[in-house]
């Protein structure tokens, strides 16, 4: 951790915890990441997430890394790094409150899952085809934008498929 307060704040609760930069090689060796299994990088600044994970592809490519990242930009950046277990930090929180939504709005618990898990696999297919092409905005626009015709296809076709709800009026006589 880099922030000295925080480390202090840790320690309190008698976690140990060092008050260093990951960033550096000499801290990794210290910390002994070439004994490690796993590296999970939590720092969702992408710049010093971004570093960490340079060095840890470059001097301990055997350890499995996660990362947390901000943004969609910063996903794509720890994937070319050769991070493959990263965690965007906005879209869970998205996916729950997207549930929400769709069941005040009526959805039944079960449709407004599966329109949740339809969206979660479709973005994260996405997500790995624009890996290749992100650094090129022309094609990364073009991308995004079959992929929203894509995605409303989907939907549109679930919403073919999903059984006709009761209305309201005759649900409430029953």
């Amino acid at each position: 951790e880099k922030n000295w307060q925080q480390v202090d704040f840790v320690r309190r609760f008698g976690n140990p915890v060092f008050y260093s930069d990951a960033a550096r090689l000499e801290v990794l060796r210290a910390a002994h990441v070439d004994k490690a299994r796993l590296f999970v990088i939590a720092i969702a600044d992408p710049g010093p997430s971004l570093q960490i994970a340079e060095q840890l592809r470059r001097h301990f490519p055997g350890v499995t890394v996660f990362a947390v990242a901000r943004t969609r930009q910063h996903a794509l950046q720890l994937m070319d790094l050769g991070v493959r277990q990263v965690i965007r930090r906005s879209f869970f929180s998205s996916l729950e409150m997207s549930r929400g939504v769709l069941q005040a709005l009526g959805e039944t618990p079960e449709a407004a899952q599966r329109a949740l898990d339809t969206f979660r696999r479709f973005d994260e297919d996405t997500l790995l085809r624009q890996q290749a092409l992100y650094r090129d905005e022309t094609l990364l626009v073009q991308n995004a934008r079959e992929a929203a015709r894509e995605l409303e296809s989907l939907f549109e076709a679930d919403a073919a498929q999903a059984p006709a709800a009761p209305p309201a009026a005759a649900a409430e006589s029953r």
